[in-house]
């Protein structure tokens, strides 16, 4: 497999109403950048036209094997020819523009998360769900002694020798914290720049908070049991 500097991974459901301008404008901004890249996109299986609509743009269409956001992202990683590896949401909520400063940045840390919650981070979000976002992430960084003030964001850029590293066990929004927590056992360099989370353009979030606050629950407490056992 022939390496290039950077893959894109977006997992993906039903963002039939997102994903074409989002890989135009995705493709415009990588192109700027001046560096072979590649577009992967990882379907969960969507009952609308996503896969039409990103077929004709995206490098690479993968239609998942297993279902969850965490077995998404791991199908791409294998997939991933990238020195690095960008991973971001296909729902408009991660700005195309802000790859530039991200990317930048590239040779700072292994691990380079765009975080909502630190001094020039903003989310647009309901009051009550950005109250939830940041409960649940202060309540994750705190159990686990890690510092991190984003914990949950997926937009996120890897060093993919790195992250090869890991073995990789979750398979739904969890794998997040479990690739930070690994990191961080194994002593790599993990660093938080500022970033603008803005609302999804089409469609519905496929995240219901009955579900997500119970998978919070067994989530901290099996990160908490990672984090002791110093597992990478």
């Amino acid at each position: 497999m022939n390496e290039i500097e950077l893959s894109v991974i977006i997992p993906v459901k039903n963002e039939g109403g997102n994903i074409e301008f989002l890989l135009r404008s995705l493709r415009e901004a990588l192109d700027e950048l001046g560096m072979e890249h590649e577009i992967i996109v990882v379907d969960g299986n969507s009952e609308d036209d996503t896969v039409p609509r990103a077929q004709s743009l995206a490098d690479r269409l993968i239609v998942q094997s297993e279902g969850g956001y965490g077995s998404a992202l791991k199908e791409g990683f294998a997939a991933a020819r990238g020195k690095f590896i960008l991973t971001m949401d296909g729902d408009l909520s991660h700005p195309t523009d802000f790859i530039k400063s991200i990317y930048r940045k590239r040779d700072e840390a292994d691990l380079l998360i765009a975080s909502r919650y630190i001094e020039g981070g903003k989310a647009e979000m309901p009051a009550w769900r950005k109250a939830l976002s940041r409960i649940l992430n202060a309540a994750f960084s705190a159990l686990l002694s890690l510092p991190i003030r984003d914990i949950s964001s997926g937009f996120r850029l890897y060093r993919s020798e790195v992250l090869r590293r890991l073995e990789l066990k979750n398979r739904d929004f969890s794998i997040l914290e479990e690739i930070a927590i690994k990191m961080w056992n194994r002593g790599e360099r993990i660093e938080e720049i500022p970033f603008i989370y803005r609302p999804r353009r089409s469609g519905r979030s496929k995240i219901k908070l009955l579900q997500f606050g119970k998978s919070y629950l067994v989530t901290a407490y099996s990160m908490w049991r990672l984090k002791r056992r110093g597992e990478d």
